[in-house]
């Protein structure tokens, strides 16, 4: 693999651990320094691949020593490395995580999901391929490594060359150090010998991480067991009929009052009826724009990579017109379209919000091969690819209540018409490529390393006149990369 390809791998890994790091912290129970002291057995004050793997087995993820081992440039892994493995880059989260209170136990569920995290570190470090050589690596700073994108004219993003340095950065001083980082690329390289050897022809494919979503807890009031029993009292004729005359004009009061509550809620339906009537003539609307594209029919190989490209880019800036949206949040979003309460979102939960037919939703479904969407899977959906969006929409904090209430009640119009357009979008079946191996040793012409990179995707769409950044060129293989190696094999290639 090439440096810069190793480097913007690097960047994919951190983002997608990244969205892991969030999640933890809004565990309530998670505490970074309680899950180091369950690892630590020994109680040395550090951790090791050995510990790790007990830690790992006693939670059904069940990895070797040597998997285990990549996660340790050092020879010592302490508290400090420890945080910086598991916390979000988040400030704000940090901080919420110092103040949070130590003494209050870490339930199993908890580090049931540092276990996921770690494990999911682990299958993710041990697929990255390491570079050739290290060579055009001067110092490690931030300028060094803008300088060799410019050089070979690639376009990247500040959010990519942070991450890429949050994750080479193993001191955590803000650039690469380049002897710890040579250590680790010959680790990289033994593992990669072993696999080799053990298996000639191995195809690694990430596990499907699905997280249990815990139901928010209904507390009921507890009906009272003793009845209220009527005290006899001896009271005056006159007195009699007056208080009989205060119980019927409280009674009339409180009827008008009931009767003025029922108008005001005959009202508020009312407006929410025309309210969602318009909703769903503006997504028929937004319905009959989209199958538009899909009616085009390209002809010639790069017009049907354009057309899907341009589609990827089209669902990448709905997500982040999406995430900008103040009021939206994933866990409501859930929650209100789980109307069953069963946490999962079915076909039937999708198809009602889009107002259509039963079952046309199941291309959305068919990508985690399964027809209900855990939170998990919701999650990834909707996560845009930049970095700094999916920031924002993952540090938002979800309302009060909000699981107990609808998708109009939470959310403006506009938010939903964002997350209808985007459902539209992804329940779409794509236009088939029907590719060839001649058609893919043609793109695959820079490299020649048999995958299809983003440098060879820009490559082919450039000759055929067509310009594209590398942040929308690794939309496209983002899409279609099972694995999530960050290129396309030949079989790959050949499902599009």
């Amino acid at each position: 693999m090439e440096l810069l390809d190793f480097m913007m791998e690097c960047a994919k890994i951190e983002r997608t651990i990244e969205i892991s790091r969030q999640f933890l912290t809004k565990i309530p129970s998670f505490h970074p320094y309680q899950a180091f002291k369950q690892i630590d057995l020994h109680d040395d004050g550090y951790i090791t691949a050995q510990t790790i793997q007990v830690f790992l087995h006693r939670f059904g993820q069940l990895h070797t020593l040597k998997e285990c081992g990549i996660l340790f440039y050092k020879p010592e892994f302490k508290y400090v490395d420890f945080l910086r493995f598991l916390l979000p880059t988040n400030q704000l989260l940090r901080d919420y995580i110092s103040h949070s209170d130590q003494k209050t136990q870490q339930s199993n569920e908890c580090l049931k999901e540092i276990a996921k995290h770690i494990s999911l570190e682990i299958v993710l470090m041990n697929n990255l391929l390491p570079p050739k050589s290290l060579d055009k690596l001067a110092n490690g700073t931030r300028e060094d490594i803008e300088c060799l994108f410019k050089k070979e004219r690639l376009f990247v993003y500040q959010d990519e060359i942070d991450a890429i340095i949050k994750r080479l950065d193993f001191y955590g001083d803000g650039q690469i150090d380049l002897l710890l980082l040579k250590n680790w690329v010959l680790i990289l390289n033994q593992q990669i010998k072993s696999k080799n050897q053990k298996e000639s022809s191995s195809t690694f494919a990430t596990p499907k991480k699905k997280v249990q979503i815990q139901n928010a807890i209904k507390t009921t009031e507890r009906k009272g067991s003793t009845k209220n029993t009527p005290k006899v009292m001896n009271v005056s004729p006159k007195k009699g009929n007056l208080m009989e005359k205060q119980k019927s004009t409280k009674k009339v009061a409180n009827y008008e009052t009931q009767k003025q509550e029922i108008r005001g809620k005959i009202a508020q339906k009312k407006q929410e009826g025309e309210t969602e009537k318009k909703m769903i003539k503006e997504v028929q609307t937004n319905k009959k724009n989209v199958n538009n594209l899909s009616k085009i029919k390209p002809k010639s190989p790069y017009e049907i990579i354009e057309y899907l490209l341009d589609k990827e880019i089209k669902i990448e800036k709905v997500k982040q017109q999406l995430a900008l949206q103040k009021e939206f949040n994933t866990l409501d979003a859930f929650h209100a379209l789980d109307v069953y309460g069963k946490g999962s979102i079915g076909v039937e939960e999708i198809d009602t919000l889009l107002n259509q037919k039963s079952g046309q939703s199941v291309h959305i479904f068919s990508r985690f091969n399964s027809n209900q969407l855990s939170y998990h899977d919701f999650l990834y959906l909707l996560q845009p690819y930049s970095v700094n969006f999916a920031e924002i929409l993952n540090t938002r904090q979800p309302s009060i209540g909000g699981n107990q209430k609808k998708i109009s009640q939470l959310f403006s119009n506009q938010t939903i018409k964002l997350l209808i357009e985007l459902l539209t979008l992804l329940q779409q079946i794509p236009v088939k490529l029907n590719a060839d191996i001649q058609l893919f040793t043609k793109i695959d012409s820079i490299t020649r390393d048999n995958f299809i990179g983003v440098s060879d995707l820009q490559q082919y769409l450039y000759e055929s006149g067509l310009r594209y950044t590398h942040h929308e060129a690794m939309l496209l293989i983002n899409a279609y990369d099972k694995d999530k190696d960050g290129r396309l094999s030949l079989q790959e290639f050949l499902d599009m």
